[in-house]
C-alpha cells in the first residue's frame, strides 16, 4: 500500500531523532530543506510503485486508466460492451371488423405515451381478411396481431413494464391502438470501466489451466470448430455424483465427432458380454461371429449412470442373446463420440501443468428430451406441409442446444412459434404438453436443466397437430 506524505514525514523525523535526538525536526532548516521536500517526492514515488504493483495483480482496476483497460481487453480479442437493445411482442389492434387485409410494415415506430422511448417493428405482419376470425381476441374485443419490436436505442431505460408502450408514431392504416402485454427486456447500457475490469479479471483467471475457468478456456480455444460450450462441474456442485479420493472435476462438452471403430474379441467359454474399447458408444452397426452376421442376437447397453455415464470411463457393453463358444472370433462395428478422446490427447495429454493431480473426467452431457404437444392452425396461403417443415426447422434450432442453458419456458416458446414460424395463425396455438420426457410434475411446466444436461430435438417427443 502506498504511503502518504504525512506518514513518510513522520518516519523521516523518527529516523533522524533516533540517530541524534539533539536535532530539531519540527522547525528550522532540517524540516524545511530536507524532511518536507523529500517526503513529497517519496510519497509520489510510493504511489507510482503501488500503481505498478497493482497493474500486475488482479487488483489492477484500482490504478489502470480507461485506455489501459481497453488495451488489455484487446489483448484477449475483446472490446468494451456496446450495450444492447430491449425487445418484446407488441400487439396492434383494430376494434371494428376490417374489410380488407391490414399490413403493419417493418420499420414502423411505436413509443411510450410521451414519445421519449421509441421502438421499431422488426418484421412486418398482416391481418388477413380471408381468415379474419383467427385474429379476433374476444377479451379485448379487437382484431389483432403480435409483432416483434426492438428499441431504437440502448440501455435499461427501454425495459418498460407491460402496457406502457401504447402510442403509434408512424401512421398505420387500419390500426386503432397498440400495446405491449409483457415487459420489454434485454436493454443494457454500454459497459462501464468497472464492468470491463471485472470481465478482464475473469479473462486473466481463465489463463490458469489448473482452474475451472482456465480449463474451459483451453478446451474452447483448442477445438473451437468441434466444441460449442464446456461446463466444469466441481465436487461441491449437486451434479457431481461420483466417488472420489482427492481433487476432481467432471468436464462436460457440447460437441460430436462421430467415428466408426471395429473391435475384435476371441471369446472365452460361455461369454455373454463384450466391453467396448472406445467410449462413449453411440450405436452398433454390425456384429459378426466367426465372420457371419446375424448368427447371435445382441443388445447394446449404454452406461447412463451418474458415476461414469457418457464418459471415457463409461461401461458400454454388448449383451449377447446366446453364450459364445471358447475360441469364437467376434467382430463388432460400432460408432462412438471420438471428441472426448481428442480432447484427452490434445489438451490433457501431458497433465503436468494441472494443479494437485486433479482427477479430470471428460464427459458428454446427459440428454433431456422436451415433450411438446399441441395444436396450431395454418393461414390460408400456407399448406400443412409448409407449416410442418417451418415448425420442424424452428424446433430443431431451439431444442438442439449448442450452449448449456438453464431452462425452457412454455409461454416463451409458444409466443416464439406464433411470431417466428411462418404460416401459423395468431392465437391458434393451443399448448397441451410442455415438459421433460421423464420426471415432470405436470403437463405444462418450465423445463429446468442441470448444469450437465442439454436438450436434443427428438421428433418422437413432439406431437403438434397442424390444421388447415
Amino acid at each position: 500500500m502506498a504511503k502518504s506524505e504525512e506518514q513518510i514525514t513522520n518516519e523521516l523525523m523518527s529516523s533522524i531523532e533516533s540517530s541524534d535526538n539533539t536535532l530539531d525536526t519540527t522547525q528550522g532548516p532540517l524540516p524545511d530543506i530536507m524532511i518536507r521536500p523529500q517526503a513529497g517526492q517519496l510519497a509520489q514515488a510510493s504511489a507510482e510503485a503501488e500503481g505498478l504493483r497493482t497493474l500486475f495483480t488482479l487488483q489492477f482496476g484500482s490504478s489502470a486508466t480507461e485506455e489501459e483497460i481497453r488495451t488489455a481487453l484487446a489483448n484477449y480479442g475483446s472490446s468494451p460492451g456496446a450495450g444492447a437493445t430491449s425487445s418484446h411482442i407488441q400487439y396492434f389492434m383494430r376494434f371494428t371488423r376490417p374489410l380488407e387485409d391490414i399490413t403493419i410494415p417493418s420499420g414502423s415506430l411505436v413509443s411510450n405515451r410521451d414519445g421519449t422511448l421509441i421502438y421499431r417493428i422488426v418484421n412486418s405482419g398482416t391481418i388477413f381478411f380471408s381468415s379474419m376470425p383467427s385474429f379476433y381476441n374476444p377479451s379485448r374485443n379487437a382484431y389483432e396481431i403480435g409483432l416483434l419490436v426492438e428499441a431504437t436505442g440502448i440501455g435499461p431505460d427501454y425495459n418498460l413494464p407491460a402496457y406502457r408502450i401504447n402510442t403509434i408514431m408512424s401512421p398505420i392504416s387500419g390500426i386503432d391502438a397498440t400495446e405491449n402485454r409483457v415487459a420489454s427486456s434485454g436493454g443494457l447500457d454500454q459497459e462501464s470501466t468497472d464492468q470491463q475490469v471485472s470481465r478482464l479479471q475473469e479473462s486473466l483467471k481463465g489463463r490458469n489451466f489448473g482452474a475451472p475457468g482456465g480449463i474451459k478456456d483451453k478446451i474452447m480455444n483448442a477445438l473451437p470448430e468441434k466444441i460449442t460450450d464446456v461446463a466444469v462441474i466441481q465436487p461441491f456442485d449437486p451434479e457431481f455424483t461420483r466417488n472420489i479420493f482427492g481433487p476432481a472435476l467432471d468436464i462436460y462438452m457440447i460437441g460430436n465427432q462421430l467415428t466408426s471403430a471395429t473391435q475384435n474379441v476371441i471369446a472365452i467359454a460361455n461369454q455373454t458380454e463384450i466391453l467396448l474399447t472406445h467410449r462413449p458408444v453411440i450405436g452398433v452397426s454390425d456384429l459378426r461371429v466367426n465372420g457371419i452376421s446375424g448368427t447371435v442376437g445382441y443388445t447394446l447397453v449404454q452406461d447412463t449412470s451418474p458415476e461414469s455415464g457418457n464418459s471415457l470411463r463409461a461401461i458400454d457393453i454388448i449383451v449377447l442373446d446366446t453364450p459364445l463358444i471358447l475360441g469364437d472370433i467376434v467382430e463388432v462395428d460400432y460408432e462412438y463420440n471420438k471428441l472426448l478422446e481428442t480432447v484427452q490427447d490434445t489438451v490433457f495429454g501431458e497433465g503436468n501443468e494441472y494443479l494437485f493431480n486433479t482427477d479430470m473426467l471428460l464427459r458428454s452431457p446427459f440428454i433431456v428430451y422436451a415433450k411438446i404437444s399441441g395444436e396450431v392452425q395454418t393461414l390460408p396461403s400456407y399448406t400443412v406441409s409448409e407449416v410442418s417443415e417451418n415448425l420442424v426447422t424452428f424446433l430443431t434450432d431451439v431444442l438442439n442446444f449448442t450452449v448449456f442453458t438453464d431452462a425452457l419456458y412454455p409461454e416463451v416458446i409458444r409466443q416464439r412459434i406464433i411470431t417466428e414460424v411462418a404460416g401459423i395463425q395468431p392465437k391458434s396455438f393451443r399448448l397441451t404438453e410442455f415438459k421433460r420426457s421423464s420426471g415432470a410434475l405436470s403437463d405444462i411446466e418450465p423445463i429446468i436443466f442441470a448444469h450437465n444436461e442439454v436438450s436434443v430435438y427428438n421428433p418422437n417427443y413432439i406431437n403438434i397437430k397442424i390444421i388447415s
